[in-house]
């Protein structure tokens, strides 16, 4: 072999050498720049839906999970593992003021624990207190109403009344309580959330939550007459309807005494 063969080979073995080089260096230098672009996130375990948990439920082991949250996302009200180690076992048996969706925090103010008292109890929002209404399912929109509606009462009275062609019934109809939240129909606390079309309740009795004002109101209406539900929308209402929670409808206690303002009034109308 020739002395000029020799340098070529050389020559070719040092430029394949160096290409083998620049390619892996080339190869390496992204991923190290992305490694530096992607710090590890610096944050707070917090406790978490596991999966959709529905509202008035109790939450399961099965219902709870730990995710790191950075820590500007993390609310006050989150439960954080840091302050609470064991909250995954302390918040079993809670009972679920509100629906959660998987991954979604548990946040104190929408879970309470029984704490030895009642399941519906515990679905009571501070200062309420749970009503039973007698109910037919024409009463109680045809038994289309379901647990954690909003509906509201309306009371039907009756009085004898005199025209040109003598005595006369006349019928005065008004609401007195609006945007009333529904607790339970029958022995249901839980409303329908599946299924292709909406279920019907046959039951007798719908618990209703109110202010210890709105209960002396809602008694007040079931001794003057008949009363019904009237279902709301779960849209807001346009301005033009009355929209404050609880709001007082036709029914005004004066000096002990109840007064009724007609919503409608029927001539020479039966039962």
């Amino acid at each position: 072999m020739s002395a000029r063969q020799v340098i070529v080979l050389v020559v070719a073995a040092v430029a394949a050498i160096g290409a083998l080089f620049l390619i892996r260096g080339i190869g390496a230098h992204p991923q190290s720049q992305s490694a530096q672009a992607a710090p590890a996130i610096v944050g707070e375990q917090v406790l978490v839906a596991a999966r959709n948990v529905q509202e008035g439920a109790a939450i399961t082991p099965s219902d709870l999970a730990v995710a790191l949250f950075p820590q500007a996302s993390v609310a006050p009200q989150f439960v954080r593992l840091s302050s609470q180690p064991s909250a995954q076992a302390d918040f079993v048996g809670a009972v679920t003021r509100r629906a959660f969706v998987q991954g979604e925090p548990i946040t104190t103010d929408a879970v309470v624990k029984p704490d030895g008292h009642g399941f519906l109890a515990a679905q009571l929002t501070p200062g309420y207190r749970a009503v039973a209404l007698d109910i037919q399912q024409k009463t109680a929109v045809g038994g289309f109403i379901q647990p954690n509606d909003h509906v509201d009462v309306i009371v039907t009275t009756r009085s004898e009344g005199h025209s040109d062609t003598g005595p006369q019934q006349q019928t005065h109809s008004a609401i007195v309580l609006q945007d009333i939240r529904v607790l339970a129909m029958g022995d249901k606390t839980q409303g329908q959330t599946t299924g292709d079309h909406p279920e019907t309740s046959d039951a007798a009795v719908a618990v209703l939550e109110v202010t210890p004002d709105d209960a002396r109101t809602l008694e007040m209406a079931r001794a003057m007459g008949d009363v019904s539900l009237a279902l709301r929308g779960v849209q807001a209402e346009t301005v033009s309807l009355r929209t404050g929670p609880h709001n007082h409808g036709g029914i005004e206690q004066e000096a002990g005494t109840v007064r009724v303002h007609a919503f409608g009034v029927v001539v020479g109308g039966g039962r």
